[in-house]
């Protein structure tokens, strides 16, 4: 690959450079900042894969469930958070709506759960007249309810997630507004953060700690441009 062509290959969904060295016969890669699984761009690959849903477009990226390939219209971005994990997924319409669907049976099942349990404590402590279980026995039926119709509801509705063509034009719109700030290359930024990182912290753990911290921006809906820019602002903020 010349050094042309690596200039030229950006993630599709976060806009970060791939800086990393692309085998000749590879065909997808991964970003390194947002995790999102590419397409390696034609004029390197030769190939030229095409949307799963629409034979007219070409495709970007893949679904990181079921694999296949999609075009910007068709991949949303979804933000995975669980007590253990914190991720951007790329995903196309059906794999999002099981992903939808999944999180609201998950509250169908605690529902049941509660309505079970608040319906055998109401039968255990009515008959005596304890008070204080009948109160709890209450609560867990309202709870239950309240879970099973917040379920019901998540069921039924369409996924409100952002798809990467949204995205790139929020960005685009972004951008326009604040035109006279962007005058600098993000790259050139990108470079002298790192100069700075390195100098300060050593090679390894240097670019460790920047790419982590574009990565953590890029979880909150930034593009990688965006997020150099506001890191070397914050830097410049603490120097002055």
């Amino acid at each position: 690959m010349t050094e042309k062509e690596a200039k030229a290959v950006t993630c599709p969904f976060c806009g970060a450079p791939y800086r990393k060295f692309i085998p000749s016969n590879a065909l997808q890669l991964k970003c390194t900042y947002c995790g999102g699984i590419f397409l390696v761009p034609q004029e390197i690959s030769g190939r030229l894969p095409k949307c799963f849903n629409r034979d007219d477009r070409l495709a970007i990226g893949l679904c990181n469930y079921c694999g296949e390939n999609f075009c910007s219209e068709c991949l949303y971005i979804y933000d995975l958070q669980t007590r253990d994990t914190e991720a951007t997924l790329h995903l196309c319409l059906e794999c999002l709506t099981k992903r939808h669907r999944k999180e609201a049976d998950s509250f169908l099942y605690a529902s049941v759960f509660f309505l079970l349990f608040g319906g055998i404590y109401a039968l255990m402590t009515v008959p005596i007249g304890l008070l204080g279980g009948i109160f709890v026995a209450i609560i867990f039926l309202i709870l239950g309810i309240a879970m099973a119709l917040y379920g019901f509801s998540r069921k039924s509705e369409l996924p409100h997630e952002l798809t990467i063509k949204d995205v790139r034009e929020e960005h685009k719109i972004m951008k326009t507004e604040f035109a006279g700030m962007e005058e600098v290359d993000a790259t050139e930024l990108y470079n002298e953060l790192l100069k700075k990182y390195i100098n300060h912290w050593g090679l390894d753990t240097g670019t460790d700690l920047l790419d982590k911290e574009i990565s953590a921006y890029l979880r909150h809906g930034t593009d990688f441009e965006e997020a150099v820019r506001k890191i070397y602002r914050r830097q410049q903020s603490k120097h002055t």
